[in-house]
């Protein structure tokens, strides 16, 4: 219990999704006995993104596991929720990227825990990945709590992610606005048709309607 409360006193919303996902390995790191090096791996339409990862060596394991379109990370974040790997050199289910892993890094041993609000997999954020140099490196506590982790941590990102998107509609909605108080002022223009102006230059241009905005409040017409 003690340890729950460690990880709920520490994983909190701080400041962006970036330093939130930074924030998370590092507690691995500080708080999972086994663990030697973490990070975040979230599944992006251009493919997987490494966040936050602790040093080199979480960085490159991840890598690895990109491209070789195999690992833990893989299936922990698409399917099985968590996969403990006590020894890498006998981990014949991702034959390639697990003996990468272990000869190229000398990672011994790996939990990857699936990061998700809910059990639904088409939910999944991703998955935190915790790789140790020594083989069974990861005790039964050890995993109890990076899991307690994944499902903290994506709760925190979650709400990380709504804020920014907050913000950025405000932002958005406040530079459409001063362009068009910029239009009206320098034209008999209504708001309406101030608007529709910005929407058809949008369109025009195929330039997002923020930028268009953005443009004409940092550049007014003369």
């Amino acid at each position: 219990m003690a340890a729950l409360l460690q990880l709920a006193d520490r994983v909190h919303f701080s400041g962006s999704h970036e330093d939130t996902y930074r924030l998370i390995a590092t507690t691995a790191v500080e708080r999972i006995v086994g663990c030697d090096a973490a990070s975040i791996s979230t599944l992006e339409k251009s493919g997987p993104v490494s966040h936050g990862p602790t040093g080199p060596l979480a960085e490159r394991a991840d890598q690895i596991q990109y491209e070789q379109a195999e690992g833990p990370f893989w299936d922990a974040a698409m399917s099985e929720r968590w996969i403990y790997i006590p020894d890498m050199h006998a981990a014949g289910r991702w034959p390639t990227s697990s003996r990468r892993l272990a000869d190229e890094l000398g990672v011994r041993s790996m939990f990857s825990c699936r990061l998700a609000v809910g059990a639904n997999p088409r939910a999944t954020l991703g998955g935190i990945n915790l790789y140790s140099l020594a083989p069974d490196g990861f005790t039964a506590a050890d995993q109890l709590l990076a899991i307690l982790l994944s499902l903290l941590g994506a709760a925190v990102v979650m709400d990380a992610r709504r804020q920014e998107n907050l913000q950025a509609a405000i932002a958005t909605r406040q530079v459409i606005g001063e362009a068009i108080g910029i239009l009206r002022a320098q034209s008999s223009l209504t708001s309406e048709q101030a608007f529709d102006m910005l929407v058809s230059a949008s369109m025009r241009t195929n330039v997002k309607l923020r930028d268009v905005a953005r443009q004409i409040a940092r550049h007014p017409p003369h």
